[in-house]
């Protein structure tokens, strides 16, 4: 019974120890960090650098592989430069399983207590230590864990059942590898089941040559856990994971005929290089686990294009994905007011022009709804928005000369308002689709709302485009103040052509409020169209007058 406990309790230590590095690690890894791994791609040495120490910091390849997918899907780098990234993160790994063959227990003693004290000093409650600290007590844990597991499985080698449970594994490397791969794919990191495996190796529960295909089969599980987990993912975020599963599985494929071919006619390839320069089983395992991780990384230096192109025949981006994904800014381009400004006129007005499309889906003319659907355009316009908002920021965070600084104020006023009216489409295009009966789309005064409001987003994008004064002032006409006229409809729907249900007339008159709130936010649109000055508003104070006018129409 104080078997079963030790080892239980090591079990316990050792995963929690594990929890507690990868989660304050990964907050210690923020935003900053995430800029560093966006610029370090340029570069391959920086590339396998940074990749390593992704690994590190996060402790697991799923981590690393959705961090980057993260960075992909924020437009910061492109799959091409993610791939070395996700394969050098792999070696980062490896570096709790290297330390897991040491004896560590007087460090780690004196590390917990060094932990303790930060605990009674409350450091935990510091922004700048908290996770620094909680991941020293992880890595203390862990090694404890380690340590109790040491000393309660070396017993185990004398229980008759344990010796049979052995051997069963052992008649089998393709059932090591199952076990392996199986054992990883519950505790969803192929460095903590090789860690696991190489405890029980120096326990002397089992040799190097099962060790090994435990640690070839954690390889495999890693890569299908993985792929497994981006399988609600599509277009460029799940080829990463299948990048992972492929990279995983590479490295078996490299390694386990050769380890074989080794076994079985004693020929002196990797494995025998291995335990002349290194001595001890522990140590030679875990190198192994090493091997696994640099090899694959070293041999797909020359073909990450090829397989970039591969990933993207296998899971081609889709059209939501490439709407989200800035078309025209780029960070060099910072460095000329002038030229960023135009830049940023240019993607708002690639925005303006998919307003319309969020209508597609509940028009009378949609053939088979909308090519994207409302709520993924929606998003994919919002992450653009989003982009736009942050060059900006930088680009009026910089030294500009005053004609430019009150453009680039006026062009984030119509960016403001901009946001506020994507919303609104939205947001009515979703109410329409989820209406009650004789609400829907089918409803005579919908149906006129949503045509009405469509040849308006359509002058709109036209305007944008090529914004003359004449234009300008016809789609200001076009918006000019409706208030009456929905109070009208309003009364005219409750006298005639009132639906029965008390939901229905209240989805209708929650559809025309919302018509005349996007009809106003069309006008001040186009009021901040016409040239500074002339609105009737100072350009320096653009944005400050659209906010107060955006309480209400």
């Amino acid at each position: 019974m104080d078997l079963f406990a030790t080892l239980f309790g090591g079990l316990g230590l050792f995963f929690t120890g594990v929890k507690l590095i990868g989660r304050n690690l990964q907050h210690m890894a923020g935003r900053r960090f995430r800029a560093v791994l966006g610029r370090a791609t340029g570069n391959p040495v920086l590339a396998a650098v940074a990749g390593t120490l992704l690994g590190t910091l996060t402790q697991s390849t799923n981590a690393a592989t959705f961090i980057v997918i993260n960075l992909i899907t924020a437009g910061a780098i492109g799959v091409r430069r993610a791939l070395p990234l996700v394969a050098w993160s792999n070696l980062g790994t490896s570096v709790l399983v290297l330390l897991a063959v040491l004896d560590l227990r007087l460090a780690v003693l004196y590390l917990l207590g060094v932990t303790g004290i930060g605990y009674y000093l409350d450091l935990d409650k510091s922004a700048r230590y908290r996770h620094a600290l909680g991941a020293l007590l992880g890595l203390g844990t862990l090694f404890l864990g380690l340590s109790l597991l040491k000393s309660g499985a070396a017993p185990l080698r004398d229980v008759e059942w344990v010796q049979a449970a052995v051997r069963f594994a052992a008649s089998s490397e393709a059932l090591l590898l199952l076990v392996g791969a199986a054992v990883t794919m519950v505790a969803q990191s192929s460095a903590t089941v090789s860690m696991l495996a190489v405890t029980m190796a120096g326990a002397g529960l089992i040799g190097e040559a099962e060790t090994i295909m435990v640690v070839l089969g954690a390889n495999l599980g890693s890569g299908l856990t993985t792929f497994l987990m981006a399988g609600n993912l599509a277009g460029t975020p799940r080829q990463l994971g299948i990048f992972q599963a492929l990279f995983k599985a590479l490295a078996v494929a490299l390694l386990l005929p050769v380890f074989l071919v080794e076994e079985l006619y004693a020929l002196p390839l990797l494995r025998h290089v291995i335990d002349d320069s290194v001595s001890g089983l522990t140590l030679r395992v875990a190198w192994v686990f090493l091997a696994c991780q640099i090899v694959p990384a070293i041999l797909l230096l020359p073909f990450y294009g090829p397989v970039a192109r591969l990933l993207d025949r296998l899971s081609p981006p889709s059209r939501g994905e490439v709407l989200a994904r800035p078309r025209f800014l780029y960070d060099q381009a910072l460095m000329d007011a002038e030229s960023a400004l135009e830049l940023v006129e240019k993607e708002q007005a690639r925005l303006v022009r998919h307003l319309p499309d969020y209508l597609d889906g509940v028009r009378d003319d949609r053939v088979g709804g909308a090519s994207v659907p409302c709520a993924e355009l929606h998003a994919a316009t919002r992450a653009v928005a989003r982009a736009i908002d942050a060059f900006q920021t930088e680009l009026l965070d910089g030294a500009m000369a005053r004609p430019g600084l009150e453009r680039g104020m006026r062009l984030q006023s119509r960016q403001d308002v901009f946001v506020s009216l994507a919303d609104s489409v939205h947001e009515l295009a979703t109410l329409i689709d989820g209406a009650p009966d004789g609400a829907g789309a089918d409803h005579r005064l919908t149906r006129a709302l949503v045509e009405s409001l469509h040849a308006l987003l359509d002058t709109l994008a036209d305007t944008v485009d090529a914004p003359d004064p004449a234009d300008v002032d016809l789609l200001i006409a076009l918006a000019s103040d409706r208030s009456e006229l929905m109070e009208r409809t309003r009364a005219t729907l409750l006298r005639t052509d009132a639906p029965s249900s008390a939901a229905a007339r209240q989805a209708l008159f929650a559809q025309t409020a919302l018509f005349e709130r996007i009809v106003w936010l069309i006008r001040r649109f186009a009021l901040l169209l016409r040239p500074a000055g002339t609105d009737g508003t100072e350009p320096s104070l653009a944005m400050e007058a659209t906010a107060d006018e955006m309480g209400s129409p």
